[in-house]
């Protein structure tokens, strides 16, 4: 029989377990306008399932514990299954529901069978940790194959589910190695059960641990994308063009580069005729047709306005001109672009050679004058500098 003090422990493992529930519902409500925290909820409905149980069965006397067999094996599956849910939530993948209804009524079905028509307590725990383990591995392959391992925190969080499921399926054979003769009648009230609560809290607080570093992780990374990138085309903005420029020309294995200033022609015009509602959509159009033909590893921006600004790297003048004739090639076959009247989208463009970081302003600033030339030249063209041979000279394709 358990101590005075060893129930006070064993009440105390479910209340802990119920406090990081409580904890990460705060979390949720904290992070709420974000839709993809949402996961929070279902861990946090897991945790409270769980310690429910823990705490029922850890009042239980031995002889009420097949009586309870069955409402407490449904409390502790729905807390693996909410646990599952959660996980996949967190990655965009599946618990499986289905599977996991079936599952859930074979596991109480015989958990009533070995409860009330033959008591069987060995054999209830056997497959009641059998289930809540394959409870919660239902999302496993979804979430291997969800996003790539390379994140020490993310693969330390998937590694730790995966170990605590496969650690409550062979659970009861460990016990029954570790300590042999144990009848069942003596569980409900053994060393065992106080080893039970003391590895679901450790598991709980070292998992709830994780998954709040996670959490910041998230946040931080949210408030980074939100501060570095435009709203409307997603593109990296001023600030964060000068830092991602920085990085990319302390690189010397990325050289050479080049610089290209680009604007929308006549792009107030559109948002007078048309409304500024076409001139997002134009913005968000060119930005796209932007990013698609540059490289992994370039460097695109809105800097303001209509205004664009791309950083290449291991790019010549000559191949920077190509890569900009193809963006204006895209920018005439891009029927989403055609506003109405017939009016196509073009924009002007200034390129100019960086030598590195310490010219990247005078660079800009040279790709600036050279786009201004080609506004004055009739727009619709592209301004190379003069560096290179004439077949970079100013382009215009009617």
């Amino acid at each position: 029989m358990l101590s005075l003090s060893d129930r006070y422990f064993a009440l105390i493992v479910p209340l802990c377990v119920l406090l990081l529930a409580a904890a990460l519902v705060g979390c949720w409500a904290a992070l709420r306008y974000q839709r993809h925290q949402r996961y929070l909820l279902w861990l946090a409905a897991g945790y409270a399932l769980s310690a429910l149980a823990l705490g029922w069965q850890s009042l239980l006397d031995s002889s009420e514990f097949a009586r309870w067999a069955p409402v407490t094996g449904a409390l502790y599956l729905s807390g693996a299954w909410s646990l599952a849910q959660g996980m996949a939530g967190r990655y965009g993948c599946s618990a499986h529901p289905r599977i996991a209804i079936v599952l859930g009524v074979v596991v109480l079905g015989v958990l009533y069978y070995y409860s009330h028509v033959q008591e069987q307590l060995l054999v209830r725990m056997h497959w009641l940790n059998l289930g809540l383990g394959l409870m919660q591995v239902l999302p496993m392959y979804g979430i291997w194959r969800s996003k790539p391992l390379n994140d020490r925190l993310e693969r330390t969080l998937r590694g730790s589910f995966l170990v605590f499921a496969c650690y409550t399926m062979v659970r009861p054979v460990l016990i029954l190695l570790l300590v042999p003769g144990l009848q069942g009648s003596d569980i409900p009230r053994s060393g065992y059960w106080l080893v039970t609560l003391a590895g679901t809290l450790i598991f709980a607080l070292w998992f709830s641990m994780l998954l709040l570093a996670c959490t910041v992780r998230d946040v931080l990374t949210t408030l980074r994308e939100e501060r570095n990138h435009d709203p409307l085309t997603q593109l990296l903005n001023r600030r964060a063009f000068m830092e991602a420029a920085k990085s990319l020309l302390e690189a010397p294995r990325t050289a050479p580069w080049a610089v290209v200033a680009s604007d929308i022609d006549h792009f107030k015009q559109v948002n007078d005729r048309w409304g500024h509602a076409c001139g997002d959509q134009v913005l968000q159009s060119v930005s796209n047709v932007l990013r698609q033909q540059v490289r992994k590893g370039d460097v695109v921006a809105r800097f303001g306005g209509e205004e664009f600004v791309l950083l290449l790297q291991r790019a010549s003048l000559q191949e920077a001109e190509a890569a900009v004739q193809r963006m204006r090639q895209q920018l005439a076959s891009t029927e989403m672009l055609t506003l109405p009247n017939g009016r196509q989208v073009t924009l002007s463009f200034g390129v100019a050679t960086v030598q590195d970081l310490t010219h990247l302003s005078l660079a800009l600033s040279r790709a600036d004058i050279l786009l201004y030339e080609a506004k004055q030249a009739g727009r619709d063209r592209v301004h190379v500098d003069v560096d290179v041979p004439a077949t970079a000279a100013a382009v215009h394709v009617a």
